[in-house]
């Protein structure tokens, strides 16, 4: 019997193609068990969160059941605990691939811990973020994530009324709310460091209105962009070098708004006079898709990339890789992001459920890759 056990264990490592349940009935707790060689309660625990069930045995699970397609039977769920087995995600735009991304990512690491998502867009709305996390009697969501909020930390209080909750994005703010904070100080740092390395003395900001009158404020709207601003200037002022109003060009954080930002940039006449200077502007995008739209700009009119200007952009698509040339990018690790984010929301949901201690509220940072490419590097 313990031999037929361990080789049933054992079957977790195969190829997950090998345990995909071949009928169209609904992969159940018991096929789990059957499968991997563990109880049905032993199963049960892992997929929840139990601690009673070691590491090395949860993840064997776990792996089991997303490769066998296992979704948690929602009705059941709360008939039996009182809670739904859902999670659900508030992402700012979903044609913003950034934001696609971190939805994708929390959706798969939810599945892995017999969680499933309801994701909703908020289209930078603080009435839409409100409206997604009010309590709803219709549905019920065992936690909320929030992704880059438009609404303050009061009103995340607030409004979900002691349910579970998690931000992440542009949230270092938040002391109160669990959250999962992007690199937008040290990656742009960082970013502008390697522009300096590669000889560029002069800079603009794509996507970044310019600031009205004196003030040594900029008016980026809500978002990363205040901040990616800010560490822009504080990191260009460590090297002596003060930005000018000209050098912030406005636009939105699309294609198109990278594309016509890029235009405006080439037809001010201190672009001109920084090229006939001998210097190799630095071009800092707030965001790859601004950075996208403005290659094709520079394409169009003739501005070789990077030879007669450098640029970069910030948040790590796939997509830069492939650009002409591929760009330059502060990449956010949002695979490993979503792990943390959904781990802990898992954990907090638990305690919830059990009467337990809540955890100390964590705060925590997307860790970040600089990944230099042809748009920047010297030839």
């Amino acid at each position: 019997m313990m031999n037929r056990m361990n080789e049933q264990r054992a079957a977790v490592t195969e190829p997950m193609h090998d345990m995909e349940k071949q009928s169209s009935e609904p992969v159940t707790l018991a096929d789990i068990a059957q499968a991997t060689g563990f109880s049905t309660m032993t199963v049960s625990n892992a997929l929840r969160g139990k601690p009673n069930v070691s590491t090395a045995n949860r993840e064997k699970i776990r792996a089991a059941a997303q490769a066998m397609g296992y979704q948690a039977n929602v009705a059941a769920m709360m008939l039996r605990n009182k809670r739904s087995g859902i999670i659900q995600v508030v992402v700012d735009d979903f044609e913003v691939p950034f934001h696609a991304r971190i939805a994708k990512y929390l959706t798969q690491e939810a599945t892995k811990f017999g969680y499933q998502t309801l994701v909703r867009q908020s289209s930078s709305s603080e009435r839409e973020e409100i409206r997604a996390i009010k309590p709803n009697p219709g549905l019920v969501c065992d936690g909320i994530i929030l992704d880059a909020p438009n609404i303050t930390e009061d009103q995340v209080i607030g409004h979900v009324q002691g349910r579970p909750v998690l931000v992440i994005g542009d949230c270092a703010s938040f002391k109160r709310v669990d959250s999962m904070d992007t690199a937008c100080t040290d990656g742009v740092a960082a970013m502008v460091e390697h522009l300096w390395q590669q000889g560029c003395r002069t800079f603009r900001v794509l996507g970044a209105p310019r600031p009205s009158g004196q003030s040594e404020h900029h008016d980026t709207g809500k978002g990363f962009g205040p901040r990616r601003v800010a560490a822009i200037e504080q990191a260009l002022a460590g090297h002596g070098i003060t930005m000018t109003s000209a050098q912030y060009i406005g636009g939105e954080w699309t294609l198109e708004g990278g594309y016509e930002a890029a235009g405006r940039m080439l037809d001010e006449p201190a672009w001109q006079d920084d090229l006939d200077a001998g210097s190799t502007p630095g071009v800092i995008c707030l965001s790859d898709t601004i950075a996208l739209g403005a290659l094709r700009m520079l394409s169009e009119r003739g501005v070789t990339v990077p030879d007669t200007v450098k640029i970069t952009g910030c948040d790590g698509l796939l997509t830069t890789g492939f650009s002409n040339p591929p760009l330059t990018t502060v990449e956010m690790d949002v695979p490993a992001m979503a792990h943390s984010v959904i781990k802990r929301m898992v954990a907090m949901i638990e305690s919830r459920n059990h009467n337990e201690p809540a955890s100390p509220v964590a705060h925590e940072t997307v860790p970040f890759h600089l990944i230099t490419r042809e748009s920047s590097a010297v030839r």
